[in-house]
């Protein structure tokens, strides 16, 4: 199949989460199965491409009443087709934060065609990716001034994170994308805004979320920012699928960042690491390290992770927190860090290389996410011998199993992040169980392989209905 893959973030040329992740690992993956795909992107400012795009044209964009000009720009990586979109709405220092985000991505989203048409891919599928390019199902299916063979092509939606949902003024919205007047009253209009997720949702022919538990998740009003109804109306073109991680990039057999290198079948290494990090950080190498991975963000549960600290040093973890985010949750962290010489060490920032040693040091990842629409740190954790203890919800759910390759808890307090830190600090005292808990994590399967199948299985049956 030719797919037409879009996305507000690929990486390694950009990224701020998982989208780029996944947008950099699917592609791959299905190229592998013998697909042909095209990948189209923002040309950002600070996109992490050596050598550069090279540029190749300039194509004529419908956009804000009128056309605007957008340079395209390609590279090839691991047989994968990028084309990189071009324009100074792109030529910032951020990737998103901006007052008139939702225009910029319109201008994305009314580019895509006209630069798969100068790329000469007419595909048989467009898989778009969150709210950055939900308009595309609805421009594909009534958009005016569409390429040849572009008009009612097949689309898929995935919703990475419904929180992040591209609300804009519904007239000025259809004037931006050059759509016509009768749209308003369709699934663009949320209580007379536009929804860019929800008119994503509404006119591609599937949807896909990243974890089955997250598409439920979706039809209840707890989850759903708003959308739960519009998602229970759906349901029936609503589907999950795990993501899956890079197995290159996250072996503790070969990874470079780590001093020591390891496998299941030498978890003695897996120790030295461990000491060696303790040195680093200056922890007290006797005791079990408690790992943290993660935006400090209210989401991902920071706030009672906080609270619960005191307790977790009563328990006897030492604590590694590694993260950047809201301003109070990092004084938080720094505070820890000084109150708890020995016994709490932090790095407040991101750094690629710290983040490996800690998911290959530790010896549990506290996950304790409000949702998780699918979640790669307890993967990436698992892959590494690190068992997770987590929030039941969304792909935590789907991806741990509890008491065989980690453990969850079920409540959004201290309180029930505490039951699954005792559980799991009292395994911990059974080393011989301990060590079958952790060679049965890193035998999980998460390869990207076996997700891009069931994506294959979707563009198959969007094609075919057609």
């Amino acid at each position: 199949m030719r797919i037409l893959f879009v996305s507000a973030e690929v990486y390694p040329f950009s990224k701020t989460g998982g989208l780029g992740d996944v947008a950099g690992a699917l592609p791959e993956a299905l190229v592998k199965l013998g697909h042909e795909v095209l990948v189209v992107s923002p040309w950002y400012k600070t996109l992490k491409a050596n050598p550069a795009p090279l540029w190749i044209d300039d194509v004529s964009v419908p956009f804000d009443g009128d056309f605007t000009s957008c340079g395209v720009g390609t590279l090839s990586h691991n047989g994968v087709r990028y084309a990189f979109v071009g324009h100074d709405y792109f030529q910032r220092d951020s990737l998103y934060g901006y007052h008139d985000d939702v225009k910029r991505f319109c201008l994305f989203s009314r580019a895509v065609p006209q630069v798969a048409a100068r790329e000469q891919f007419l595909p048989d599928v467009v898989h778009a990716n969150d709210w950055h390019s939900a308009y595309l199902p609805m421009l594909l299916s009534d958009g005016w001034h569409m390429p040849d063979g572009f008009s009612h092509l097949p689309s898929v939606f995935t919703i990475h994170n419904v929180q992040y949902q591209g609300n804009s003024g519904l007239d000025e919205t259809l004037y931006w994308l050059r759509l016509p007047g009768e749209l308003r009253d369709n699934y663009m209009n949320y209580f007379g805004s536009a929804n860019a997720m929800q008119a994503g949702a509404g006119f591609a022919h599937h949807i896909t979320t990243v974890s089955p538990t997250y598409a439920n998740e979706l039809q209840s009003p707890e989850y759903a920012y708003g959308l739960d109804g519009t998602f229970r109306h759906l349901s029936h073109k609503l589907s999950g699928i795990l993501n899956g991680i890079d197995l290159d990039i996250w072996n503790p057999e070969t990874d470079p960042y780590l001093s020591h290198t390891y496998s299941s079948a030498s978890l003695e290494n897996k120790q030295a690491l461990k000491d060696a990090f303790c040195r680093e950080f200056h922890l007290d190498p006797s005791r079990p390290i408690l790992g943290l991975v993660s935006r400090l963000a209210d989401q991902k549960g920071i706030d009672f992770f906080l609270a619960a600290a005191d307790e977790l040093l009563w328990q006897d973890w030492n604590l590694m927190i590694l993260g950047s985010g809201e301003a109070w949750m990092e004084a938080s962290v720094h505070h820890l860090t000084a109150q708890h010489a020995g016994r709490v060490a932090s790095h407040v920032g991101y750094s690629e290389a710290i983040a490996h040693r800690v998911y290959a040091a530790s010896d549990a990842l506290i996950v304790p996410s409000r949702f998780e629409p699918c979640g790669l740190s307890q993967i990436i954790a698992m892959r590494y011998g690190t068992l997770p203890i987590a929030r039941e919800t969304g792909g935590l759910k789907d991806t741990i199993k509890h008491g065989e390759t980690g453990f969850l808890f079920a409540y959004t307090s201290a309180e029930s992040l505490l039951w699954g830190t005792n559980v799991a600090r009292q395994q911990f005292n059974n080393r011989e169980q301990w060590t079958n808990l952790m060679q049965t994590a890193m035998k999980q399967d998460f390869s990207w392989e076996n997700s891009a199948k069931q994506y294959v299985d979707i563009y198959k049956k969007v094609a075919h209905a057609s």
